[in-house]
């Protein structure tokens, strides 16, 4: 962390605890902090100066996908435990285009993060993830499957459980989003996650967890605790389809969809449906500590490549 000590030396100077107290007016007022000028190693030094001297994480907004992931490389020189790059889809919500596998396991990895409560952290995202385009955090976190060593677990009930999270069962876990059973020994692969996780049952208790190589198979480090998401949106929106569908349903998936959605599966296309099971779907604020400090880098060209 080749800046980390320059940021902490701009933690405890005065200019910075001057800017913090006009931000935390500015907040109090329904107001925002405008600072004009500087290259991005300097904007990036100001803000996590700014947010470390408050404790609080860091939401960086940039104009495009690449330029975030310039933010993220550098404020990954700061000193800061976690920086995570939200990735975003160049569509808007409203084409009616589904994200591809890879975004969404990629936002999924950033928002189990922020669900896991660990800070402080920063996210950098472009301004699309400003756009509704999530689920509701109550929805997404009540959501996730929980297991660690010691647990009772009925393994019937665990496959119906990861079949509604969307997971495929297969025969050798290899890809996210896949889960196997051999016996006693049950293979899942978290979409936010960098590594499968091998369970180990005796009978219906969880005896051991670990982690391993999808490559060669091998179990790799113990682990104490399995946190597992939805492998995308899709299986929450056809969940909610399911249990109240809205009119129209029909014409939106025609008959073929409609059918495979009662059988239980997951049509695709339903990423469109978001607003209409969920009517105020939420942005990747939503899921940000309350407390937390916001940064828009080059507001006026947020602005025009949201239009």
């Amino acid at each position: 962390m080749p800046l980390g000590s320059l940021v902490h030396q701009l933690q405890h100077a005065a200019l910075t605890t001057e800017l913090a107290q006009r931000t935390r007016q500015g907040q109090e007022q329904g107001q925002r902090l405008c600072l004009c000028g500087g290259v991005r190693v300097a904007r990036a030094l100001v803000t996590s100066a700014l947010a470390r001297q408050q404790e609080h994480s860091l939401l960086v907004i940039t104009p495009t996908l690449e330029e975030a992931g310039r933010w993220t490389a550098l404020l990954d020189t700061m000193g800061w435990p976690t920086v995570l790059l939200y990735p975003t889809s160049e569509a808007t919500p409203y084409e009616g285009l589904d994200s591809t596998g890879e975004i969404i396991y990629g936002q999924l990895q950033v928002l189990a993060e922020l669900l896991g409560g660990q800070e402080p952290l920063v996210v950098v995202a472009s301004e699309r993830a400003l756009q509704p385009h999530l689920p509701p955090r109550t929805v997404l976190q009540a959501s996730c499957l929980t297991m660690g060593r010691g647990h009772t677990v009925d393994l019937t009930t665990l496959a119906q459980r990861l079949a509604r999270l969307g997971y495929k069962r297969v025969n050798t876990v290899e890809q996210e989003g896949a889960w196997s059973r051999r016996g006693d020994i049950v293979d899942v692969y978290p979409v936010s996650a960098e590594l499968p996780v091998r369970l180990e049952f005796l009978g219906d208790e969880l005896d051991k967890l670990r982690e391993f190589d999808p490559a060669s198979q091998r179990s790799l480090d113990t682990i104490e605790q399995l946190w597992l998401t939805p492998r995308g949106y899709a299986p929450l929106i056809a969940q909610a389809l399911r249990t109240a569908a809205p009119p129209g349903l029909q014409a939106l998936l025609g008959d073929q969809g409609l059918a495979s959605l009662r059988e239980g599966h997951t049509p695709k296309g339903l990423g469109r449906l978001l607003g209409c099971v969920f009517p105020q779907p939420a942005t990747l604020l939503d899921y940000m500590p309350s407390h937390g400090l916001v940064v828009v880098d080059e507001r006026r060209s947020c602005l025009a490549h949201g239009r």
